[in-house]
């Protein structure tokens, strides 16, 4: 999920310390276009057939990080993500889903080998129909992680959004280069076994938890014909099974493309009970940034 793709990020930089002890400089940048597409395939609530659906992701994000050598850092970004579906008449589902947040992240080597990182993601979430103050959320990202020697990095972190149908997600996670070209990297929310023939190369096979939670507006239900969804929360989430390539250094361009099986699908309404499932469907994903 994006509320998670964050943790990633967060953990690898522990390893990249870790490893390499970032060349020092004031301010570092990345800023990244990812698109992605879920094919069609049926979906339900309950015993109700509502037809197809498909998905369309898109996320544009810049994150900036002052003093990303030192003991202790902090960056600030913006982001902003659209989910786009794609249905049949008379589904009562939305649209669109979508988010601008402006992420604020910290982190801080307290000691020798331990290091703590935390993401917070203040900003509007829901439909963008009816705009109102419920449409705000800052879900959180945080965890600890500790270096036992330049291969092998141990971590304990925590996705939270009391409004998610899961608030809590998180646990343990290990990174570890087995071998000289070969890392396994199990962290949540995307474990992978990555291999890296060269500097500019890498390859992965592994699964992802993709989504978030979003409000819908007042009158959502009663526009659609089911009223109970009037005024909800709803979390979006797909888990998929793919491979991929990632080309490029720690500085300049980069590109990265995956493919593979989206095994699950589902839109949930919790206070109300409400479930919608769907089949698996094939999903791909094309990824293009920056870094300086």
């Amino acid at each position: 999920m994006k509320i998670f793709s964050s943790a990633v990020a967060l953990m690898a930089a522990g390893g990249l310390w870790a490893q390499d002890r970032f060349v020092a400089a004031p301010y570092s940048g990345n800023l990244e276009v990812n698109t992605g597409y879920s094919a069609g395939a049926d979906i339900r609530l309950g015993t109700r057939e509502l037809g197809n659906l498909d998905a369309t992701r898109t996320r544009l994000e810049y994150k900036g990080v002052f003093n990303p050598g030192a003991e202790f850092n902090w960056g600030v970004g913006v982001a902003y993500t659209r989910w786009d579906f794609g249905r049949d008449s008379g589904n009562p589902l939305p649209a669109n889903l979508q988010s601008v947040a402006l992420p604020l992240t910290v982190s801080w080597r307290f000691r020798e080998g331990w290091q703590a990182f935390g993401e917070v993601s203040p900003g509007l979430y829901s439909d963008f129909e009816q705009i109102n103050g419920d449409d705000f959320n800052a879900p959180f990202i945080g965890g600890v992680g500790y270096t036992v020697n330049p291969d092998l990095q141990v971590f304990l972190s925590a996705s939270v959004d009391p409004r998610r149908d899961i608030p809590v997600v998180g646990g343990p996670g290990v990174r570890w280069r087995f071998a000289e070209q070969w890392t396994l990297s199990l962290l949540l929310p995307r474990p992978q076994i990555q291999y890296r023939p060269s500097a500019d190369w890498t390859f992965h096979v592994g699964a992802e938890m993709m989504g978030g939670a979003y409000h819908l507006n007042p009158n959502f239900g009663r526009d659609r014909g089911l009223a109970a969804m009037d005024d909800q929360m709803i979390t979006y989430r797909e888990i998929r099974t793919g491979v991929g390539a990632r080309w490029g250094g720690p500085k300049g361009f980069y590109a990265s493309l995956e493919g593979g099986w989206m095994i699950d699908r589902r839109f949930v309404l919790d206070d109300v009970r409400l479930q919608f499932n769907g089949d698996g469907a094939a999903y791909g994903q094309l990824a293009i940034g920056y870094r300086y």
